[in-house]
């Protein structure tokens, strides 16, 4: 069958999102930051450390902790979700226009309607008195 002319199930639709958020789930998992130290040759290791231990240090780790944080937390899966779902963003952008342009112009075009209806009405009213 082709995948455009299936329509997928709110169940399959949430069995996706649970697969990628076990996969993004597995991913920090593997390399969550108490494993960091392994990605660093060990004679950087040393001196990060006694930098670390620093008052200076500890400030400028924990602002860059956050700021990692913010990023890989908050700003790549907010743009990985509207990327992946960019296509049915669209058809909102697309549709509420059209929804709302249809209805404007069919009350503005309907009261003209009525209007002429009513003139009609009158005068066909006034000639049979």
């Amino acid at each position: 069958m082709n995948r455009l002319t299936t329509k997928k199930t709110l169940k399959e639709i949430l069995a996706a999102y649970d697969r990628q958020i076990r996969n993004d789930m597995g991913f920090w998992i593997k390399y969550r930051p108490s494993r960091w130290a392994d990605l660093l040759p060990e004679k950087f290791i040393r001196p990060l450390l006694t930098f670390i231990k620093t008052k200076g240090g500890k400030k400028f780790v924990l602002i860059l902790v956050f700021l990692l944080s913010l990023i890989f937390v908050g700003v790549i899966p907010t743009l990985n979700f509207i990327w992946s779902n960019i296509f049915r963003i669209w058809w909102i952008l697309l549709v509420i226009p059209l929804v709302y342009w249809t209805l404007a112009i069919t009350s503005v075009y309907s009261r003209v309607l009525i209007q002429g209806i009513f003139e009609f009405s009158r005068a066909i009213l006034r000639d049979l008195k």
